[in-house]
């Protein structure tokens, strides 16, 4: 699992590449990826890109909800890309959620 900060011409994206497996050890690296879009005040998303990633468990799905609470708490938008249609599957509990009122989306 890694960050990448991606710059573009409307600012900067904190982008969590999270690999072959979602799991409790992501919350490091999530709770990085929030110290990061703090520190650069030119961050406009937070990006989790699932394209690697072939297992999603219970304790990640934990820690990607406790990452989409800080997103909301801090206003950044938070978007979830590259989702296979079995982790997607997973995953719409967890965007029903929070796209209510805060407009996390899975590609």
């Amino acid at each position: 699992m890694r960050i990448v900060v991606d710059e573009f011409m409307e600012g900067k994206v904190v982008r969590v590449d999270v690999g072959r497996r979602l799991d409790l050890t992501a919350y490091k690296t999530f709770s990085e990826a929030t110290i990061c879009a703090v520190e650069n005040p030119q961050t406009v998303a937070i990006v989790v890109d699932f394209s690697d990633t072939y297992q999603l468990f219970d304790s990640g799905k934990a820690t990607l909800f406790d990452l989409m609470m800080r997103a909301r708490y801090l206003d950044i938008p938070l978007r979830l890309i590259n989702a296979r249609p079995e982790i997607r599957l997973k995953l719409s509990v967890l965007a029903r959620i929070s796209h209510q009122d805060h407009g996390s989306r899975i590609r």
